[in-house]
């Protein structure tokens, strides 16, 4: 199915691996030409080369998403370099410590929330108004089934998974009149990242489906929204979790 992107132009957060660097892969393989910024410009540009290598159009760029005058530097330095950006996939993220309430660092919490939620908003600041003045955007947001149900000793980042549902919410009321949608995926167990938890065995167990989930499962899923086809879709959040958020014995 033609999901009607060729040639637009898709900025992917954390895109130098897992996650990220599948979302970059499948929307370059339905012709969108990708601008990979991550923290790590080695990996950011490899993941590029390799995109480059199948026949795509990449580029990597380095940034720290929590930096403002970082973000709008890239940002402009991706539409000289390829043009305006039609696609924003907020993929990165990250869980930086499991542990208790009790046990909680303020530096721990305010970790979590400046990357996974202040950094999606910068970046989605600096892409929206273009998107909105040229009337056609697709944002993602990455969110996890955390953020849908919490989790034990997750509760910095459950609350950063739960404010990117709101604010994923909040940008697809503002886009809604100018053909800018924006839409939230929920991921659950997702190779290989999740095997490194102790309580995979039992994580796996809680899904309906009996397996993880591959990053190619979550990677599809954003490419749908990204696209044509799914113009009529907006405010959603998609759970890409095997059925983990439904009740099962």
């Amino acid at each position: 199915m033609d999901l009607g992107i060729r040639d637009r132009v898709a900025l992917v957060t954390g895109g130098a691996r897992s996650l990220g660097k599948a979302d970059a892969d499948v929307l370059a393989a339905e012709g969108c030409k990708v601008a990979i910024v991550d923290l790590n410009a080695d990996g950011a540009e490899e993941a590029a080369g390799d995109i480059a290598a199948r026949g795509g159009t990449a580029r990597g760029y380095e940034c720290d998403i929590r930096d403002t005058a970082r973000v709008q530097d890239v940002v402009s330095r991706i539409e000289k370099d390829l043009g305006p950006i039609d696609i924003c996939v907020n993929n990165a993220g990250m869980i930086y410590t499991v542990g208790q309430l009790r046990d909680m660092r303020d530096e721990d919490w305010e970790l979590n929330l400046s990357v996974n939620l202040t950094g999606t908003f910068k970046v989605t600041r600096a892409v929206f108004p273009g998107m909105r003045e040229r009337r056609w955007g697709r944002i993602v947001c990455m969110a996890s089934i955390a953020g849908l149900m919490g989790g034990f000793g997750q509760t910095a980042y459950s609350t950063s998974k739960i404010g990117v549902i709101g604010f994923a919410k909040s940008v697809a009321l503002e886009g809604a009149r100018h053909n800018v949608t924006c839409n939230a995926v929920a991921p659950g167990i997702i190779a290989p990242n999740a095997s490194l938890s102790p309580l995979y065995e039992r994580m796996v167990k809680r899904v309906a489906m009996q397996r993880e989930g591959e990053p190619e499962d979550v990677a599809h899923a954003v490419a749908f929204l990204c696209s044509e086809r799914a113009r009529y879709i907006t405010g959603a959040v998609l759970p890409v979790t095997g059925g983990m958020d439904l009740f099962t014995f």
